[in-house]
């Protein structure tokens, strides 16, 4: 009976994210949550039991798209050489920007940052600090294993790498444009990234 109970939170709390996740990349945040509980099937009461507030949901929704795009898993425990654990992270980090919802929230929230500045530092958080933080922790174990000898800066260089690996593509879809690049053009444009910016600090370039 508990599992059963469990589960059934569990499905009901993911009917809530996946109704939220929709309407704040559509809508904004000027969303009720009134609206979001409709769209979700449930009560608002039902609503409030898994989120406290929709600061709390909107937060969440960013996390939950970090972790559906696969950036949640644990670059640190990762043993494979450095450049293909950046590889991989550049190709996910590019594909979850790519995203129509990703794109709409991100213009929602500039739009809306003046009325609701709240959701501004809610996504600055959640979003870009999270994966700069994620990505210096990584960055802080090649530079300790001696594979990144010219990196003072751990989080500066996430940061660099990060913006980096937005390309072309992320920068044209900003703005509404599709940059024309298929999968093995920004696969490419990744990869050089990565070489490019473990050669600037000292990666042994017999690894690569």
């Amino acid at each position: 009976m508990t599992a059963h109970l469990t589960q059934r939170k569990e499905q009901k709390r993911k009917q809530i994210l996946k109704a939220a996740i929709e309407l704040f990349s559509k809508q904004g945040y000027g969303i009720s949550m009134d609206v979001i509980a409709e769209h979700a099937n449930v009560s608002k009461q039902t609503v409030y039991a898994h989120f406290s507030s929709k600061d709390h949901l909107f937060e969440t929704c960013i996390i939950d798209k970090c972790m559906s795009a696969g950036l949640n898993w644990d670059l640190e425990s990762d043993d494979r050489p450095g450049h293909e654990v950046l590889f991989e992270y550049g190709w996910l980090f590019q594909n979850m920007l790519l995203g129509e919802e990703a794109r709409n929230t991100f213009h929602n929230t500039m739009r809306q940052s003046d009325t609701h500045p709240e959701i501004a530092k809610i996504f600055l958080e959640q979003g870009p600090k999270r994966n700069i933080a994620l990505l210096s922790d990584y960055l802080s174990k090649l530079k300790n294993s001696g594979d990144l000898p010219f990196c003072e800066d751990t989080e500066a260089a996430a940061m660099q790498l990060l913006l980096m690996l937005h390309g072309r593509s992320v920068y044209w879809g900003f703005f509404g444009f599709d940059a024309g690049e298929d999968e093995a053009t920004r696969q490419t444009y990744i990869n050089k990234s990565v070489e490019v910016f473990l050669r600037g600090y000292g990666y042994p370039s017999t690894l690569l």
